[in-house]
């Protein structure tokens, strides 16, 4: 029997529903929710992610402004053009667009951030309150994977999870979430680069979530039968034919298609529930974001 999909899409509506009163009540409080993203020179693909968060807010009503900096901009520059941001009540939330140029160190400009105003949730603060079981502004794709799972109605008390992949955006961020509460915890495993047998730990477990970037690593014979399998890797891989060969598109070019980090077709077959790629993880991040985007909106109307 194959898996219930867990659709990433129609839990997003749910969610930014949810929003929209909380929208309107902050605009009637004189705070409308003001997104500012932050960009260093110019990047391809951090255009992308910029059009895709655009194109949210605009259906959320959300103000989003981009402020491009040239890539000639020192670190000094820009922890300073972050900090005009921090004091400008007007400005709700920030966002830092990555990649930025060599020489600026990252972490530090996202510390610099308010973290009543860190849409991320990456800054220190932040990630620590999770530690003390408060969700507050958190990473958003991790929050997206475990609001996604909650919304398979599975009751994760006593269920053995293995987390694959230790990175600070997604995999310990998640790690804490999954341990917020005392008494309805799950037990997580957290398995990384290091990890001598990967296999041994996917097998035993109830729930995986896969975060590593590396498409096909979690095969069907590493799950055990009505797993729930949580896919948050994103690849974009060439189309081939019947002969392996590639298949070009109308320029000439290898077509790609974009996988999770598992073997969908092979384990779906065995799983309970799992998340297609696209359409799982990635829908229900950028809600997260357009909540956090509202939960710092309020942070701001509080301190007024």
């Amino acid at each position: 029997m194959a898996a219930t999909l867990l659709q990433g899409e129609k839990v997003a509506s749910e969610i930014k529903e949810g929003l929209k009163k909380d929208i309107e009540d902050l605009k009637a409080k004189g705070v409308p929710p003001h997104l500012v993203a932050v960009q260093v020179g110019e990047n391809a693909a951090a255009r992308v992610y910029i059009r895709q968060q655009q194109k949210a807010c605009e259906e959320m009503d959300i103000e989003y402004e981009v402020k491009g900096l040239p890539e000639s901009t020192t670190q000094g520059e820009l922890l300073s053009f972050v900090e005009q941001l921090n004091r400008d009540d007007a400005v709700t939330g920030i966002i830092l667009m990555m990649p930025i140029p060599e020489g600026i160190d990252a972490r530090r400009v996202q510390i610099k951030i308010s973290p009543d105003k860190d849409v991320e949730g990456m800054h220190p603060a932040n990630m620590g309150r999770l530690v003390y079981g408060e969700m507050g502004l958190a990473p958003c794709t991790a929050r997206a994977a475990v609001e996604l799972l909650k919304s398979s109605g599975v009751e994760l008390k006593g269920k053995e999870v293995v987390i694959v992949g230790h990175s600070e955006i997604v995999g310990k961020p998640l790690t804490l979430m999954l341990l917020s509460s005392q008494m309805e915890s799950p037990t997580p495993t957290v398995c990384h680069i290091a990890t001598n047998d990967l296999a041994f730990h996917t097998r035993r477990a109830d729930i995986v979530f896969v975060a590593v970037g590396r498409p096909g690593l979690i095969q069907a014979d590493m799950v055990k039968d009505g797993v729930i399998v949580i896919d948050i890797g994103i690849n974009r891989v060439p189309v081939t034919d019947e002969n392996g060969n590639p298949v070009l598109n109308e320029k000439g070019k290898p077509k790609k298609r974009v996988v999770g980090d598992v073997d969908f077709e092979g384990i779906k077959e065995k799983a309970s529930f799992i998340t297609p790629v696209p359409g799982g993880v990635g829908p229900m991040t950028t809600a997260m974001l357009l909540y956090n985007t509202v939960e710092a909106a309020k942070r701001v109307a509080a301190r007024k």
